[in-house]
């Protein structure tokens, strides 16, 4: 009995050890700090607050055939994200714009609201594809009235057709969704819109 217990020990040992192999998995984030687009401070009363589906709550890197099923949603099995991607493009869009979380203790006069729709890397051939990204963007004063808002699309070519250039396509795609609120908000500033809040 003693003899039976030994081998099956050193049968899960050599299981564990080099029970053949295993799959290394890519994580990815967004990189380094986005460099800021105003000066600080600017729009520090501006809280800036992410919506998404429960479906971003994955981790996995999304793609789709548009040459083949566009409904149809894949993921790599190989590669994930660090956190889940509706948190990592909040982080982003902060880092550009300089406001605070909606679930934050400091004080704000505005809200940024981003409703993401898309985002998820599309092949149109098997060797191209594009990050894309879609979102709805309202800004509400504090009495929770609409100031204004617009829906954007967004597509970056990804340099190579795997996770690794569809995860580049939709960072480039978030940097460029930051650089375009921004400019959304300095038009509404420079306008004198009811209800926005000043940039400092």
């Amino acid at each position: 009995m003693k003899r039976v217990w030994i081998l099956l020990a050193a049968l899960l040992m050599s299981a564990c050890a080099g029970g053949g192999n295993p799959t290394t998995v890519a994580v990815y984030d967004f990189g380094l700090p986005a460099a800021p687009l105003a000066a600080e401070g600017k729009w520090s009363r501006l809280a800036l607050e992410l919506k998404s589906p429960s479906w971003f709550d994955s981790l996995h890197v999304g793609y789709r055939l548009a040459y083949d099923d566009p409904l149809k949603h894949h993921e790599y099995t190989a590669s994930r994200w660090v956190s889940a991607p509706d948190s990592l493009l909040a982080q982003r869009l902060r880092q550009q714009l300089g406001s605070a979380s909606v679930n934050g203790n400091i004080p704000f006069d505005c809200l940024l609201r981003v409703e993401l729709q898309e985002f998820s890397q599309l092949f149109d051939t098997p060797q191209n594809s594009r990050g894309v990204l879609q979102v709805v963007v309202s800004l509400i004063d504090v009495r929770r009235q609409t100031v204004s808002e617009r829906r954007l699309f967004i597509d970056k070519p990804a340099a190579t057709p795997d996770a690794r250039g569809g995860v580049g396509a939709l960072v480039a795609a978030s940097t460029e969704l930051g650089l375009r609120l921004s400019s959304w908000l300095d038009r509404l500033n420079e306008q004198n819109t009811p209800g926005i809040c000043r940039a400092k």
